[in-house]
């Protein structure tokens, strides 16, 4: 039997504390271990508990996200974060990403993309053990494609489906080669209004790149292609 992900959630609303904690609750592998309302007691927590995730906030007093990070990274204590924030600076990003955290959710966010965190977070330590301890390229590819295609899947557009895009990027793996939104329209049974948003999506969200194709007589013909 798996055992369940252990959570310890730090925020100093304890409103906010109470729906993350609800969130973490309802997403199959996981398990609530503790709350905390500040850095220093989610430092002692994890000093005296054995947990394998944080999902901490920034703004809070006596000792804020970033430092919080910062002082679990020098404690050599193997806990992964994801953080929660209002805090929409780039310099505090870039802190929290240097710190090492899984993953950044900006608030207010919906459960669909607190849920896609967790998801891929479960994905990512799964995939993990499944190889092992030594990993060549082509596992880490996989492992990293695979953490953004959970969390792309939980933020489509809205009339877009995640069981049509898993279809498109299956298809586009087949092909390996340039397509246009007309031939994976046709591939796929879609629309071509429908797949070049789809297209588009994917190379928004990293997945795919699109170049022009110039033919003889009129107007370019946009293609894309998969990131393998």
């Amino acid at each position: 039997m798996v055992e369940p992900i252990k959570v310890l959630v730090v925020d100093d609303d304890p409103t906010v504390a109470e729906i993350h904690s609800r969130y973490v609750m309802s997403v199959e592998g996981f398990s609530l271990i503790g709350v905390c309302s500040n850095g220093k007691d989610a430092l002692a927590k994890l000093a005296s508990l054995d947990l394998d995730l944080v999902i901490l906030d920034i703004f809070m007093p006596e000792l804020d996200g970033v430092k919080t990070l910062q002082k679990i990274r020098r404690s050599g204590k193997k806990v992964d974060v994801i953080v929660v924030s209002a805090a929409h600076e780039a310099e505090t990003f870039t802190e929290v990403t240097r710190g090492g955290a899984f993953d950044y959710i900006l608030k207010p966010f919906t459960y669909e993309r607190f849920k896609a965190a967790l998801e891929a977070y479960k994905t990512f330590r799964e995939k993990v053990q499944h190889v092992g301890c030594n990993l060549n390229q082509e596992a880490i590819d996989s492992i990293m494609a695979r953490r953004l295609e959970v969390i792309m899947k939980e933020n489509l557009p809205k009339g877009l489906s995640p069981v049509k895009l898993e279809e498109i990027i299956t298809l586009l793996k087949k092909h390996n080669t340039f397509l246009s939104a007309d031939e994976v329209a046709i591939l796929s049974g879609i629309s071509r209004v429908t797949a070049r948003r789809y297209l588009e999506y994917l190379v928004i969200s990293g997945k795919a790149v699109m170049k022009p194709h110039y033919k003889e007589k009129g107007r370019p013909v946009n293609k894309y292609k998969l990131i393998r």
